[in-house]
């Protein structure tokens, strides 16, 4: 005869580990949703403004390549102005911020713009380094972001101590 244990169940103690790895396990499950969700709006409200940087950069290296002379900053010094003359034509050329626009010439070329810093180099290459920094006035939660980059214009007479780079003032782009 077999005797047969009617105690079938589980126990307080595994109730009770099971309801602690489920819980730990949704824990990570929702920390990995909220960051996901953070990073997707993130992304979305900052996509506008660095395609609005990246315009403005573009812009400003494709124009500060054809620079025959750069008349601000200064050697050796920064500037929130960017002034030079082009080669082709020999026109002159200046990008400042106002309030929080970037003007060139006094046309608007780019918004949301709170900072505009160009420094040049003090030394014979005669980089020129341009920092621009956006951010959304109307969302303070998303931080700004920095862009920046460094030209050295292809018209500035002789080499500068680069070998072959200057084009001795014959560099022509069309820009449109």
């Amino acid at each position: 005869m077999m005797i047969r244990n009617e105690n079938k169940g589980f126990t307080l103690i595994e109730l009770v580990t099971v309801i602690v790895v489920l819980s730990i396990l949704g824990i990570f499950t929702f920390s990995f949703i909220d960051n996901a969700v953070k990073t997707y709006r993130l992304v979305k409200e900052q996509s506008p403004l660095y395609a609005d940087g990246a315009y403005i950069m573009e812009r400003i290296t494709r124009e500060l390549s054809d620079a025959g002379s750069v008349t601000n900053p200064a050697a050796g010094s920064s500037s929130s102005t960017l002034g030079f003359t082009k080669a082709h034509p020999n026109t002159g050329v200046i990008f400042q911020q106002n309030n929080r626009n970037l003007l060139m010439n006094g046309t608007l070329i780019g918004t949301n713009v709170k900072t505009f810093n160009v420094s040049r180099s003090a030394s014979i290459d005669g980089t020129i380094t341009v920092e621009l920094e956006l951010n959304s006035p109307s969302d303070v939660s998303i931080p700004s972001f920095i862009l920046r980059t460094t030209v050295i214009p292809n018209n500035y007479p002789g080499d500068y101590g680069v070998s072959s780079r200057s084009f001795n003032g014959d560099y022509y782009e069309t820009i449109q």
